[in-house]
C-alpha cells in the first residue's frame, strides 16, 4: 500500500520473505491492509508485539490477536501465519472488505480489529443510513457502496474517534490508552485517503 511499510520490509529481507509465503494465499489487496495493521500492533517485532499491559482489556496479545477475542486460542503459541489466517477469517471476510475500495477496506478492517466486526458494523451502518443492528448484510453493502469512499472514510474517522471517547468517559482507566488509539486512527485514515486517491 504505501512505501513506508515496503521500506520497512527492505531492512530486513528474513521478514520479507516469511510475508511473502504467508500471503501467497491471499490477495494483494489484503496484504496491503494488514502491513500498516500488524506494524500498528507491533506484530512484525521479533515477539510478534506479545504483551499483557494492565490497562488493555485484551488481555494477553500477540500479532495484534487478543485473549479476550479468543479466549479458547492459545495465544502465546500464536505463529504469524495463523495470526493473519483469523484477520482474513474473522474480520476481513465479515466486513465484506474484497468488495470495496481499499482505502475504505482498510478502514473497515482496522476498525473491525480494534471495536469488533458487530461494533463496526454499527458505526458503519450509522454513517450510510443503513439499520445498526451489526449485521454486516447485502443491505449494508449496497449502502456503502453507494457513498463517495473519502467522505464515508472522514465520517467513519469521526464516528471511531468519538467512541474511543466515549469509552474513556465510561472507564477512566482506558484514558492511557486514548492518545495511542487518536495516533493509529490519524496514520490508518491518512493511509485510507491516499489509497482513495490514488485509485
Amino acid at each position: 500500500m504505501q512505501p513506508t511499510y515496503l521500506e520497512f520490509l527492505k531492512t530486513s529481507p528474513d521478514l520479507a520473505k516469511n510475508l511473502s509465503a504467508i500471503f501467497k494465499p491471499y490477495s494483494v489487496e489484503f496484504m496491503d491492509c494488514m502491513l500498516p495493521i500488524l506494524h500498528a500492533e507491533g506484530a512484525l517485532k521479533s515477539d510478534g508485539g506479545l504483551n499483557s499491559r494492565a490497562n488493555d482489556r485484551g488481555g494477553l496479545t500477540k500479532f495484534g490477536i487478543s485473549q479476550s477475542a479468543f479466549p479458547k486460542l492459545d495465544i502465546s503459541s500464536l505463529t504469524l501465519s495463523n495470526a493473519v489466517r483469523i484477520y482474513h477469517t474473522n474480520y476481513w471476510r465479515p466486513m465484506h472488505c474484497k468488495h470495496v475500495d481499499t482505502g475504505l477496506a482498510l478502514m473497515l478492517l482496522d476498525g473491525a480489529v480494534q471495536h469488533g466486526v458487530n461494533g463496526m458494523t454499527q458505526l458503519l451502518q450509522k454513517k450510510a443510513n443503513s439499520k445498526p443492528d451489526g449485521i454486516f448484510g447485502p443491505l449494508t453493502l449496497k449502502a456503502t457502496l453507494s457513498m463517495e469512499p473519502a467522505s464515508l472514510l472522514i465520517g467513519l474517522g469521526m464516528k471511531r474517534a468519538r467512541k474511543y471517547a466515549r469509552i474513556c468517559a465510561q472507564d477512566s482507566s482506558q484514558i492511557a490508552n486514548l492518545e495511542g488509539w487518536f495516533n493509529r486512527l490519524e496514520h490508518m485514515t491518512d493511509l485510507a485517503l491516499k489509497e482513495v486517491s490514488h485509485g
